[in-house]
Formats: C-alpha cells, sequence, structure tokens
C-alpha cells in the first residue's frame, strides 16, 4: 500500500513539474529597430505613422506635414505639426460618403537617429465607393 501510494505521489509530482516548464518569466525579448523606411496614414486615428525596415510602427516619426483633399468638389489643404490632423479635417474627413484621395506631401519626420529627413509624399484613397456611380 505505502508503495503504490509512493508511486501515486511521484506521478502526480512529475505531472505539476513539466507543466511549469512553458513559463518564460525573466526572459526579455528585444526588438529591433531600423532606419525609418515609410510613412502610412493610419485611417482610424487620422495620423501618419512611420515603418521601419523591420516592420515596426513608430508612432512620433513625423513631425509635420501638408495634406491636399477635394470632399464633395471643395479642395482643402492644411500644414499640420505633429503625427495627427487637427479635429476640423478629422471631422470632415468622418463625413465623407464617397472615395477621395488624399495627397501628402512635404512629410518630414525623425529617423532613429533623431535628425530631420524628408519622406517622399504618397495619396491615399479614403472614404466609401458608391456602387451606383462607381
Amino acid at each position: 500500500m505505502k508503495k503504490n501510494l509512493f508511486f501515486f505521489l511521484l506521478f502526480i509530482a512529475s505531472f505539476s513539474l513539466f507543466a511549469q516548464e512553458g513559463d518564460n518569466r525573466g526572459t526579455i525579448k528585444i526588438k529591433k529597430k531600423g532606419q525609418l523606411v515609410n510613412i502610412q496614414f493610419d485611417d482610424v486615428n487620422y495620423r501618419l505613422i512611420g515603418i521601419d525596415q523591420y516592420g515596426n510602427i513608430l508612432d512620433s516619426a513625423v513631425v509635420a506635414f501638408q495634406m491636399n483633399v477635394t470632399i464633395k468638389g471643395i479642395a482643402y489643404s492644411e500644414n499640420t505639426i505633429g503625427p495627427s490632423l487637427t479635429y476640423e479635417m478629422q471631422q470632415l474627413l468622418s463625413k465623407c460618403d464617397r472615395t477621395s484621395k488624399i495627397f501628402f506631401e512635404n512629410i518630414k519626420a525623425k529617423d532613429k537617429n533623431g535628425t530631420i529627413v524628408k519622406m517622399q509624399r504618397f495619396q491615399y484613397n479614403f472614404g466609401y465607393a458608391d456602387e451606383n456611380n462607381e
């Protein structure tokens, strides 16, 4: 009886020891950070984000930019300091009911060394396509 109890406790203890093997406490994960290679528009938060060579998102990379858009035949333009659009432009874009092209140019961003670099201009298609006309 004591022998069976000993093997039973040993059997239970071995399972509890292996169950704790997958715990990764105390490990350090290092993210590679590289040079800024691309700028993209985040249409959920209405801001420009930087992408480095490893695919990491750099939230505060964009320092200033200029954007141009035509909504319902009216052209809008704004120079912005920082990565986010102004509140007024966010409201205009949120009410956009058709596809519009937003042109971003004169984009200035900080790279990983902190120096200001000029990024290439790009355009972004924004809004929803009207099934009847497009």
